[in-house]
C-alpha cells in the first residue's frame, strides 16, 4: 500500500503510548502531564495528587498549572505511586527499613517529550525489578543528577558510588537499583530513546557509571537542571516545549562528549537523511521516494537503512511533522492562524490526518489543543 507523504498508519510504538492514555484508568488516577505520552501512568493501590489540590494518599498536594505535580512530606508508598506515575513502574523503600519517619517532597513536570522531577527527603532506594517491566511500558532512558548526598547504583552487574554533583544514567528496559544515603536532593529526567536518536546506544552504553559534572558539556547541563529544578513550576505552554529540546542537546553533548565512538558508513547516511529530511519538512511532496532519489539509493535501501532504528522513514517523519504541528497549535503566537495553515506549514494538507495523528500521538486533537489555549468564561 502506498503511503501518502506525511501520512502513515502508526509506527510499532504506538502500543506504548496507548498505554499512556487516560482511558481505562481508574477514577482515582491522576494523569500528571496528558500531553506527555510518557507521563500519565497509574499503580495499582496508589494515588496521586487530585487535579484540584487535593491530598489524597499523598499528603499535601497541589497542581502546578498543566501537566505539574507538587507534593510534600509524603511517605515512602506515595513517593511510588508519584514516582511510577512519571517514569515508569519502580518500587520505593525507605533506607535505611526501621530508621526515621520517612518524608519526600517532589516537583514534577513535563518538558515537551520529556518528564522532570525534583526529589527531595529522606533516604531511600529505588529499583526496577523484573516484575515491575512490562512490554508496554515506555523506552525510556533516566538520568539523575544528585545534587547534594552520595547514593549508590547498580545495573546490568556495573556499580559505581555517586557523589554529589554526579550524573547517573539508567535504561529503564531493564532492571536497575539506586540507592539513596543520607537524605536526598536528586533530579531526575526521563528522556524516551527516540528523542536521542543514534546516540541512545552511546549513553545506554554509559549506565550506572558515575559522570562528574564539574567541568565542560556536563557542567554546563548540571547547572542547566539545577536552575530548571529551581523554576519548574514555572514553565508552562509553548515554554517547556522549547526547554526539552535544549535540554536533549545538553544531554547528548554531556554523555558523549568523551566518548564519541565510530559512526559506520550507514550510521552517517541516515543522519544526513535526516538533515536532509528536516531541511525540507514543509515540502508536501518530501516521502520515502524522493528521499531516496536524492541520496542516490533505491526505497528499499532506505527502508533498512531506518530498520536499525526500529522505526520506519515515514513513521520517523510522520512524528517529526505532528511534534511541530503540535508545538505550534499550544503557541499563543499562532493562535491567529487556522489549524490548515498550521499543518500545511509542516508539510501535510489533509486536517483529518492531522487530527487524528496528534490524538494518536499526544491524547488530544487540534481543536482541543486549541481550545486549551483560550481564557476560562
Amino acid at each position: 500500500m502506498k503511503v501518502p507523504a506525511g501520512v502513515a498508519p502508526p509506527c510499532h510504538h504506538g502500543r506504548h503510548r496507548a498505554a499512556g492514555r487516560v482511558t481505562g484508568f481508574r477514577p482515582r488516577c491522576r494523569r500528571i502531564a496528558p500531553r506527555n505520552p510518557w507521563i500519565g501512568r497509574y499503580v495499582k493501590g496508589h494515588e496521586v495528587p487530585s487535579p484540584r489540590g487535593g491530598a489524597g494518599a499523598c499528603g499535601r498536594g497541589r497542581s502546578l498549572g498543566e501537566g505539574a505535580l507538587h507534593v510534600q512530606r509524603v511517605g515512602a508508598a506515595a513517593l511510588q505511586a508519584a514516582a511510577s506515575s512519571i517514569l515508569a513502574p519502580l518500587t520505593v523503600t525507605a533506607s535505611p527499613p526501621g530508621g526515621a519517619p520517612f518524608h519526600a517532597d517532589v516537583d514534577a513536570a513535563p518538558m515537551g517529550r520529556l518528564a522532570v522531577a525534583r526529589i527531595r527527603g529522606s533516604g531511600h532506594r529505588v529499583a526496577r525489578t523484573p516484575r515491575t517491566i512490562t512490554s508496554s511500558d515506555p523506552e525510556l532512558l533516566k538520568l539523575t543528577l544528585h545534587r547534594s548526598r552520595p547514593a549508590l547504583a547498580d545495573q546490568g552487574g556495573q556499580q559505581s558510588h555517586a557523589r554529589a554533583g554526579d550524573f547517573v544514567a539508567f535504561d529503564m528496559t531493564r532492571p536497575y537499583r539506586l540507592e539513596v544515603m543520607d537524605g536526598c536532593d536528586v533530579l531526575a529526567v526521563g528522556v524516551p530513546r527516540a528523542e536521542l536518536g543514534r546516540h541512545a546506544d552511546a549513553i545506554g552504553r554509559q549506565t550506572a557509571r558515575r559522570l562528574p559534572a564539574d567541568t565542560g558539556a556536563q557542567a554546563v547541563l548540571a547547572a542547566f537542571l539545577d536552575g530548571l529544578g529551581r523554576h519548574l513550576h514555572e514553565l508552562a505552554g509553548p515554554a517547556d516545549a522549547h526547554v526539552g529540546d535544549a535540554l536533549v542537546s545538553l544531554l547528548v553533548a554531556a554523555f558523549t562528549e568523551h566518548a564519541p565512538g565510530r559512526m559506520d558508513t550507514a550510521t552517517e547516511l541516515v543522519d544526513r537523511i535526516r538533515v536532509y529530511a528536516l531541511a525540507n519538512i514543509s515540502d508536501p511532496s518530501l516521502c520515502v521516494a524522493s528521499v531516496a532519489a536524492a541520496h542516490g539509493i533505491s526505497d528499499r535501501q532506505l527502508h533498512r537503512l531506518f530498520q536499525r532504528s526500529g522505526t520506519p522513514f515515514w513513521a520517523w517523519l510522520r512524528h517529526e511533522r505532528l511534534a511541530r504541528i503540535h508545538r505550534d497549535l499550544r503557541d499563543p503566537a499562532h493562535d491567529g492562524r487556522t489549524i490548515a495553515s498550521v499543518a500545511a506549514r509542516w508539510g501535510i494538507h489533509d486536517p483529518r490526518h492531522v487530527g487524528r495523528g496528534l490524538k494518536e500521538q499526544y491524547g488530544l486533537t487540534a481543536r482541543d489543543l486549541r481550545l486549551r489555549l483560550r481564557p476560562p468564561d
